[in-house]
């Protein structure tokens, strides 16, 4: 029996009845299949895979994509062929999915059609493919690996294949009365269902590769323990890389039931899951790791989950450790009659092995019950053991598990043939007890954890696989003097908590600021709060950046008068600055410079941002925004190339200078209103160099080497003369405007990547610090006038509003204040629960930003919200208004640039080729009357030019390199910063101007 022929036993009589249902909950209705629909779009793409695919040995067909309606009918169709499916994460580090590819010599893929320019991307350096083959809303690509490691592999094999011929043969000549060992052979047609790969915490993944015969007594067991029935509707909580996913797709499948599938996203926003689950689709069956269960919190579960009035019929719990029956007991409402089960097993023996029912009295007592929860009882064809250290069975006291059963048995990396009944050693500790298992924890350093084993040397290598010189870097080093970066740290956040498999709160800022055994320790406190492990009782002491600079940075030099008191009411400069978002100012001029951004001067001088010109009120009223209509998304052709306007315009390098190193800070431009020909771009890199450039030529002015790496953007100082700068080694250096020499330093006490925002007003300088302060700075008197605790780290620029006067300060903590800029004191804060890279952006009305849970917010500045607009994947890019303030722009993790009305309204989305870390740069096409052009970059390197008013592409350019930086435009030149270490300036040809 195989798994396509359970489910095609199913389609026979449940034909007409709704197999799958997809709900993307956005507001959209859902998509159905039915039994008939899934089983014929199966035929068909199996029918094309044996049209295309000619296999070797082994039949693989790897599939990379994101859950979605068409997901099982894809499986089913690879099974059909007759081959395994090989699951590929999408959003798994590359070089884990590479070596799962690599070990299984895999040599024809499926990716879905919406994850091509990722899978490219991704991989483009390490595989050869032909021409790839379109089917649907799927695209086969044959691979050809470039190096001869996947041949060389295909040796091994042959050679293990060998031994394990002549080992067999040496046993039957030495004991000729024995039978003959029965072996399963993985080249046996029909033999594997799906292909996957262990954590690869232990050190190196493994591959395994799952017979139907493993499997199948799973689906079987199951559908009789839970009791199944076509009325049921179970959840596809885990990940397709996660082998409990394969029970939950054909325990379904097999049973006539429905297979409710969602977005992975929103499986990360608890009470929409539980809105999803529980009361739009009446899901009946779960199976989840605790940590699953435990997001949507107690409240939640106790009054939805496990409600009296709950759809759920049965809760099977696995994956790692089970609740205590008294958390149990807490988690359940009053007259709640859910049937709950602990599940055991390991991947290595796909998927489940033992199960045991919570009684009833145990969860209806109302006494505390502090009793362990056993392991259970095996299920169909399973065989448990517990052996001692010697390898001997034990029926009492401590041992480890070992799992097999005459068809229960997987083949592991380069096995090819497997002796029926091996048993696999788990590395699960337990205690046998009057015939019953008690889970006792892991025989080696590893941790388990959302279905995954952490082992905190994989938490090391991840920190050493992103810093610049892995050798150098002991435990008390800090991760940031390591090597690490901003954007280093997001990835080493989400690979520790793709291991841990759930969020680990705190631990941004720890990355940020602390060593890396107190990054262990954070970790596993937060994994195991209950328990004592603590890897070393001898903390690195934080390092506090001011001991450096002592002399300069004291306390005491911080408030004496500058020895060069510099009068800068009798100094001013006349001129006009140019800085990420379309932010333009204009100071100390009599009359405004020809900004085509600009209608009317202001008291102060100032045009902040964009335009301030009398505007309508909107008073929107609180409201979600759609991001999935399809009706106003502008789209990169799927031939690849680039749809552009009738007036076309292109981008030619003008010039570029090399930093040294990274380039992730954006530029500012500095045009003299005496001599716009002598316009400066100041902008600072990785290598620790502060750069002057000439604006037309890209000639080096000055350079001046600070004493770490510099992320932070330029700001200029109201008088000119100054250009303040914030740095790795926790400093805020002021220079020389035009000779780069220091002029002062002010001391916080961690990493300063914020950059600084003046108030034209006053001349006072507002900057952020990992310190977790907000500072105001008085340069000319070399003083702090004030430091503001926020809260959390200050990782983003702070963003000044002048009516009324507040500084809007976001953290990574997830909070957004609003202080009083004259006195530090806080005005407002609003928690978005969720860390905040993007920086605030404020107009007359309003204030906004983007959080990482894919949100755009808006703000009133008395700090009510006024409305938010949803993305499908974080938001780190900074928003941009109009000049109008009518539209706000900004990018999204999803690849999609947005263009929204200031009532959260989706005027537009233009999906790009990667994901968008930098702040869009709206700026005027004159030749086009008022029309407005939006720059944006991408990170794969590609500067789009789009037309604001409809997203409609203009011009495409792609830079060597990732940019994170965010693009300046000013008259026909387009600036930005890019990852190879260069700086880029473009000319737009055609016309397109400031």
């Amino acid at each position: 029996m195989t798994l396509q022929e359970l489910v095609h036993q199913a389609a026979s009589i449940y034909s007409d009845k709704i197999a799958v249902c997809f709900d993307e909950c956005n507001n959209q209705p859902p998509v159905y299949y039915t039994y008939k629909t899934v089983v014929n779009a199966a035929s068909e793409l199996s029918n094309f895979l044996l049209l295309h695919c000619d296999f070797q040995e082994i039949q693989e067909v790897g599939l990379y994509c994101h859950p979605g309606i068409n997901l099982p009918s894809w499986i089913l169709g690879i099974l059909q062929v007759p081959a395994a499916y090989a699951p590929i994460d999408p959003d798994s580090p590359p070089a884990l999915s590479t070596h799962f590819m690599k070990k299984c010599n895999l040599s024809y893929i499926l990716v879905e059609k919406q994850q091509i320019n990722k899978f490219k991307s991704s991989y483009e350096t390490l595989l050869n493919y032909d021409t790839p083959k379109e089917y649907n809303d799927l695209v086969l690509f044959r691979l050809h690996w470039k190096n001869a490691e996947a041949s060389l592999m295909l040796n091994d094999r042959k050679q293990n294949y060998e031994k394990e011929k002549m080992a067999n043969s040496t046993n039957s000549e030495n004991s000729n009365a024995e039978k003959t060992e029965e072996r399963m052979d993985v080249r046996q047609k029909n033999c594997l269902a799906y292909v996957l790969h262990t954590s690869g915490t232990t050190g190196i993944p493994k591959i395994v590769r799952v017979p139907h015969a493993c499997i199948v007594p799973n689906i079987q067991h199951f559908r009789v323990l839970f009791e199944i029935t076509q009325e049921d509707v179970l959840f596809l909580a885990s990940p397709l890389t996660f082998d409990p996913s394969v029970v939950e797709i054909f325990v379904a499948l097999s049973s006539g039931a429905c297979l409710l599938i969602v977005p992975t996203s929103v499986k990360m926003l608890p009470s929409k899951l539980a809105a999803v689950l529980f009361s739009h689709h009446r899901v009946t069956i779960l199976q989840a790791t605790p940590t699953l269960l435990r997001r949507f919190g107690s409240q939640l579960i106790k009054s939805t989950v496990l409600s009296a009035s709950t759809s759920l019929r049965v809760l099977a719990l696995g994956g790692e450790a089970f609740p205590s029956l008294t958390v149990l007991k807490s988690w359940r409402g009053v007259d709640n009659k859910t049937q709950i089960f602990n599940v055991y097993g390991i991947t290595e023996v796909s998927s489940w092995a033992t199960f045991h029912r919570i009684p009833e009295k145990f969860l209806n007592s109302t006494l505390k019950c502090e009793l362990p929860v056993p392991l259970g009882f095996p299920l169909l064809g399973t065989v448990v053991e517990v052996r001692d250290t010697d390898g001997f069975t034990i029926q009492e006291g401590h041992g480890q598990v070992f799992l097999g059963g005459r068809n229960r048995v997987c083949f592991l990396d380069d096995e090819m043939t497997v002796p029926l009944g091996t048993m696999r050693a788990t590395g699960d500790l337990v205690m046998v007890k009057d015939g019953e298992m008690f889970f006792l924890g892991r025989k080696d350093s590893q941790i388990k954890r959302h279905g995954k084993r952490l082992n905190i040397e994989l938490v090391q290598q991840s920190i050493l696989n992103l810093s610049e010189d892995p050798l150098k870097v002991s435990d008390e080093s800090l991760f940031l003097n390591s090597g690490g970066d901003s954007l280093k740290s997001i990835r080493l956040l989400n690979e520790i908590e793709k291991l841990v498999g759930t969020s680990v709160p705190g631990l941004l800022e720890i990355i940020l600021s602390s060593s890396i055994l107190e990054i262990y320790n954070h970790v596993l406190q937060t994994v195991f709060p209950d328990e004592d492990l603590v890897f070393s009782k001898n903390y690195a002491t934080k390092r506090k950046f001011s001991d450096i600079y002592q002399e300069e940075t004291s306390g005491k030099s911080l408030h004496q008068k500058s020895v060069m008191t510099l009068n800068y009411d009798n100094e001013l400069t006349a001129f006009t600055t140019v800085s990420r978002g379309s932010q333009i100012l204009s100071l100390n001029s009599k009359f405004l410079t020809k900004l085509g951004l600009c209608s009317s001067a202001q008291s102060s001088d100032l045009i902040s941002q964009t335009n301030i010109q009398n505007v309508k009120s909107l008073n929107p009223p609180a409201l979600i925004g759609k991001s999935k209509d399809p009706s106003c998304t502008a789209k990169v052709s799927e031939e690849g190339t680039y749809g552009t306007a009738a007036k076309k315009m292109e981008l030619h390098v003008r010039w570029r200078s090399d930093t040294g190193k990274c380039v992730d800070a954006s530029p500012l431009v500095v045009i003299p209103a005496v001599d716009e020909s002598s316009a400066t771009v100041y902008i600072g890199s990785h290598s620790h160099r502060m750069m002057a450039l000439d604006l037309y030529s890209g000639k080096v002015k000055w350079e001046q080497i600070l004493e770490d790496r510099i992320e932070s953007s330029a700001c200029i100082s109201k008088c000119g003369n100054f250009i303040v700068v914030g740095c790795y080694n926790g400093l805020v250096y002021v220079l020389k405007s035009n000779s780069g020499e220091k002029y002062w330093m002010f001391s916080t006490e961690d990493a300063v990547k914020s950059s600084a925002t003046m108030d034209p007003t006053t001349g006072l300088l507002y900057i952020g610090s990992h310190d977790q302060h907000s500072y105001a700075l008085d340069i000319y008197k070399k003083k702090c006038v004030w430091k503001s605790q926020c809260g959390g780290t200050v990782f983003s620029s702070p963003c000044l509003s002048l009516i009324p006067h507040h500084l809007y300060v976001a953290t990574l903590g997830g909070l957004l204040l609003a202080i009083n800029p004259a006195t530090g004191n806080r005005v407002w804060k609003h928690s978005c629960g969720k860390p905040l890279f993007s920086s605030p952006r404020c107009c007359l009305q309003y204030v906004c930003i983007g959080c990482v849970d894919g949100n755009l917010l808006c703000f009133t500045h008395s700090g009510e919200q006024v409305w938010q607009f949803s993305t499908s994947e974080p938001i780190f890019s900074s928003p941009c208004t109009s000049a109008s303030e009518q539209e706000i722009f900004f990018g999204s993790h999803d690849c999609f640039i947005y263009c929204c009305n200031m009532k959260g309204h989706l005027q537009w989305k233009f999906e790009t080729t990667s994901q968008v870390y930098a702040t869009p740069f709206a700026f005027h096409y004159q030749e086009g009357g008022d029309e407005m052009l939006l720059a944006a970059a991408s990170t794969d390197g590609k500067l789009w030019i789009l037309e604001s008013k409809s997203g409609r592409l203009q011009s495409v350019y792609e830079l060597p390199g990732e940019v994170f930086s965010s693009p300046v435009v000013w008259e026909s030149m387009l600036i930005i910063g890019c990852r190879n270490n260069y700086v880029y300036c473009l000319d737009l040809l055609g016309g397109y101007q400031i």
